[in-house]
């Protein structure tokens, strides 16, 4: 009988050390009884465009991408999916047909377990507040946008910035707001997101108070380390629900898998012990 030949996929990203995927890839692999290797690719964002082109004529079937490297990602590609090409970046790259493609799973990543703690219907009668404007505010925006969410206030600690974004999307239902009245824009949110670094292990933690937000409603912190953040830790106290980032990384990162191994994992093949495990030992 001949054996299946394994396949080869992976993250890129400078630095890559503390990157939780090849746990969860692994742990996927392993599982399912698929016969291949998931492993980190520490790429220098000086020599990521170069990398990024040559994995044509690799065996590796595709990676995905972290920061600094998803411009250079999106640059290198042949084809763009539709996803990518809305946010202008790619945070996975996969063969297809003798083409490199640029792919963003980082908007259905962000959305899948919103919706599966709120279903959608509420999604889509809730006003949302999004803290931050870089690369994951983008995808954010792009998920709620697309989800039908009827206001969207933008707020950032420099007001330029989330002005920017705002003009570059150019739709009547976002707004932003100067970072001065935060408070404000807490009290009229039903949905909180902070796609920001603040809070994150080794970051200043998020200036934000959450005294007047609204009895019932939602928490969604993007960050993972800590698994529980501040920010989630006061939402509960104030009798909010919360979702944290480590559900955004598995779900991003099953259409990945999907693309690099050719299987999507079953939902009820859940890795957080596995990845829970990892962050309170520090192994990666």
């Amino acid at each position: 009988m001949t054996r299946p030949i394994p396949k080869l996929a992976g993250v890129c990203g400078w630095p890559i050390h503390h990157s939780l995927s090849p746990i969860l890839h692994s742990y996927w692999l392993k599982e399912m009884g698929i016969t291949g290797a998931y492993v980190p690719f520490a790429v220098d964002p000086k020599n990521a465009l170069e990398a990024f082109v040559s994995l044509k004529h690799t065996s590796i079937s595709g990676v995905n991408v972290t920061l600094p490297l998803k411009s250079a990602a999106f640059s290198a590609a042949d084809v763009a999916t539709e996803e990518a090409q809305k946010l202008g970046v790619a945070n996975c790259l996969y063969k297809s047909r003798g083409q490199l493609v640029a792919h963003n799973t980082d908007m259905e990543g962000f959305a899948a377990p919103l919706i599966a703690k709120l279903g959608a219907s509420r999604v889509q009668s809730s006003s949302a507040l999004v803290i931050g404007a870089g690369g994951a505010s983008r995808a954010v925006l792009g998920a709620l946008l697309s989800l039908g969410v009827p206001e969207i206030c933008l707020i950032n600690r420099t007001d330029a910035k989330a002005e920017d974004l705002v003009g570059q999307v150019n739709v009547p239902s976002f707004y932003a707001l100067p970072w001065a009245q935060r408070q404000e824009a807490v009290a009229r949110a039903d949905l909180i997101v902070n796609a920001s670094a603040a809070g994150m292990s080794g970051k200043p933690e998020l200036d934000v108070s959450l005294e007047n937000g609204r009895p019932g409603g939602v928490v969604y912190d993007l960050i993972y380390t800590p698994r529980m953040t501040r920010l989630m830790r006061r939402a509960q106290k104030s009798g909010m629900d919360i979702i944290g980032g480590l559900d955004m990384l598995i779900a991003q990162a099953r259409p990945s898998f999907k693309l690099f191994f050719g299987h999507m994992p079953p939902l009820d093949l859940d890795p957080s012990d596995t990845l829970l495990s990892a962050l309170k030992t520090g192994r990666r």
